[in-house]
Order: structure tokens, then sequence, then C-alpha cells
């Protein structure tokens, strides 16, 4: 195995250094109990989401200050250390943008993260407008790294790996701990420290969310608004057809069939019955000419042999805005973008819209939301909490 000393390379712009994947369970567990005598830990993933029916975490790339691996999870079979590593209080934790990292090791591991500091977060919180990596790294630690779609968009559940994808995976982490900790200490000077590690700890409470069951899903389907109830019985049964199809060919259910070619696969079969479908659905038209067009047309009959599908029906709700509340929201929008300006941060940044709804709707009530508003953060409670009140007068 191959790992690289990143000491020598802040503020590097040529090529990176390779970077060999881990692939054996005494080499993982050897780099383990290094790891677990560092500081901090950088931490990122690849998954496979475009190329397969259900997705899973396909590389783990780690970095201490020193040192930098690429796991391979798809060969090493106990990851129980890592769980240890990711959840031990005396380790820092360092992601870019974390939400779907925490999300895939949630679904496939249950694993979780704490403590944790996500750079994308701590540089929106010193104003900065492109908050990417790839900018992050240039604007705070003067590091260029390289930039790909087709290595972004790669399957990461493809082996052998090539020396290039490895290279580009684990650029995503070679400089994090450095960047954490210059980020760190670019808010501790200015005061925001505190505020961008109350956003981590609520962070850390994300957790991987399972799909809707097909059956129920279909109604969510974008394009599915515009279909009326017998087209919404035909679309439950291609739904199903398209989410079996996925499953057995083992890829996502969009390179099956797109929403827009089923929407107009159930249009025409209302209005035309079966002979209309590879017309109007021209991304169906292949299947429709293979051994799949027999499904295709008996899961449509299957959906015109149906009674018409009802939507749920939404409850009506009385339209609360009237004239003095919207002048008060105009008013309490226009308070915050001024902080946000004086602070050069993103005003949404400073309090929650939804609360600053509420305070508009029910004025007499606004210290009340300012003290237990559950979408208000501690640090905005004490930092803006008194900033409100002149808002509301009108």
């Amino acid at each position: 195995m191959v790992v690289i000393l990143l000491a020598d390379f802040v503020g590097y712009r040529g090529v990176m250094p390779r970077v060999a994947t881990i692939t054996s369970q005494e080499v993982w567990e050897g780099t383990a109990a290094r790891f677990a005598q560092a500081k901090e830990l950088a931490i990122d993933t690849e998954s496979n989401s475009l190329y397969v029916y259900r997705e899973r975490t396909c590389l783990i790339q780690l970095a201490t200050a020193e040192e930098a691996v690429v796991l391979d999870p798809l060969v090493v079979d106990n990851l129980d250390s890592l769980g240890q590593l990711l959840a031990d209080p005396g380790i820092g934790k360092a992601l870019h943008g974390s939400d779907y990292d925490l999300r895939s090791l949630d679904r496939d591991y249950g694993f979780r993260i704490s403590p944790l500091f996500d750079t994308q977060i701590g540089a929106r919180f010193l104003g900065h407008q492109r908050p990417n990596l790839a900018a992050t790294l240039e604007t705070y630690l003067g590091v260029g790294i390289p930039k790909s779609r087709r290595l972004q968009r790669s399957d990461w559940g493809r082996r052998p790996l090539s020396d290039e994808a490895v290279d580009y995976a684990s650029s995503d982490v070679k400089f994090l701990v450095a960047l954490a900790e210059e980020i760190r200490r670019r808010l501790a000077e200015l005061g925001r420290l505190e505020w961008v590690e109350e956003e981590c700890r609520r962070l850390e409470q994300v957790l991987y969310s399972p799909p809707e069951p097909p059956h129920i899903a279909f109604l969510g389907m974008k394009g599915s608004r515009g279909l009326d109830g017998r087209e919404l019985a035909v679309l439950k049964e291609l739904y199903l057809w398209r989410e079996t199809q996925a499953q057995r060919e083992d890829r996502p259910s969009f390179r099956v069939a797109s929403n827009d070619d089923l929407a107009a696969a159930c249009r025409a079969a209302v209005a035309v019955g079966t002979e209309g479908l590879k017309d109007a659905a021209p991304g169906l038209a292949r299947r429709l000419r293979g051994s799949g067009g027999t499904e295709i047309r008996a899961a449509v009959a299957r959906g015109l042999a149906r009674e018409p599908v009802a939507r749920p029906e939404r409850s009506e709700r009385v339209n609360p805005w009237g004239a003095a509340s919207r002048k008060r929201l105009t008013a309490l929008k226009k308070e915050r973008s001024r902080i946000g300006a004086g602070l050069e941060l993103d005003p949404a940044l400073v309090w929650p819209m939804g609360s600053l709804e509420r305070m508009a709707l029910e004025p007499e009530d606004w210290r009340r939301e300012v003290d237990d508003g559950e979408d208000v953060r501690e640090w905005q409670r004490r930092e803006f909490g008194d900033c409100w009140g002149s808002g509301l007068d009108g």
C-alpha cells in the first residue's frame, strides 16, 4: 500500500501524488490503529447511485494531517474499527458538504460521525460565495485540486479502479484537515466559530431516510401532477413495472425509462390505447420493440382496467397573509438583509425564514418565537434575538 505525506504538499498545484487503495483487512486495521492517535480525521465517500438500483458506498477516503488513504469497502469486509474512529469524541472529523456522506454511512453501516466540522458550512460563515471544495481550497489554502466532470460521474463500483480515479477521489481529503484548521482560525477571529460548531452539532443528527415504497411514490413522480385519475392508474402500473425492471437489471430507474416517457405513455394509453405508446414515449420505443414490450403493454392494460386513482385530498388552508402581516414580513426581511450585509453573510444564515414568517403572522408572540422557535439556533438567539421587535410595529 502507498500512502503520502501531506506536510510537503500544502499549496502544491501540480499533479497530485498517487494514493493506493486499501484492499487488505490487515492493512486497514494497522491504518485504523494509527488514525486512532490522530487529532483530526478527514472523511469523504464515493457511491454509485448513477449506475445501480440500490446505491452503496464504494470508496471511503480518509486523511490525517500527515497521511491519506483510500479504503475499498467492497473488499474490506469488517469496518468496525472505522465506526469506532468516526464515533470517537477525541478525534475531530472534517468533511466538506457532509450531508450525503452522513446519510450514506448511516444507510450502509449505521455509522455516526461526531464531533463533526463541515468546512463548507464554515466557508459560508466566512462569507464565501462559492463554497465547493475546489474553490474553498483555492481561497483559503491556495491549493489546486483536479476537476473532472467525467471522474465526478464515475462508476465507483467498478473494479479495478484506475490510478487517475484513485488520485481524483483522494484529492477530496488530502488537504481537508489543513483547510478545517484554517477556516476555524478565521472563524475564531470573527467570533463565529461557536456559530459553526452549533450548526455542525445539528448536522451530526442527520440520518438516512429510505424512499417511499413504489405503490405510493408514483404519486410524487415529477410530471404526475398533470395526469388525471385514469392516467394515474396507468402510471401506477408503469411505475411498478419500471421499479421491477430496474431491480432486475440493477440500474437506476431513470435509466430504464424517464419520468417524461412514463407520463407521456400514460396520456397516450388513455387517449388511443397501447398502439400510441411508441410514438408518444420515444424513450420506451426500444423496449416496446423488444421482449420487454409484452410486459409494458400488460402493465398499461392493468392500469386501464383499474379504477381511476384519486389523489389524497389536500386539506383546505385559509391564507393567513394579509396586508399588515406582509408588511411586517417585508420589514423583518429588510432587517435580516441589513444585518447580513453588515456581516458580509448570506441573510439566510442570520435567521430562518420560517421563524420570520411566524413572527410576522403572530407579532404579539415574537419574543416566544425568538426564545422557543424550533429552527432557531442558540447562537442566533444570542446574537440577533433582540433585532426583530422594531419590525413588528405595523
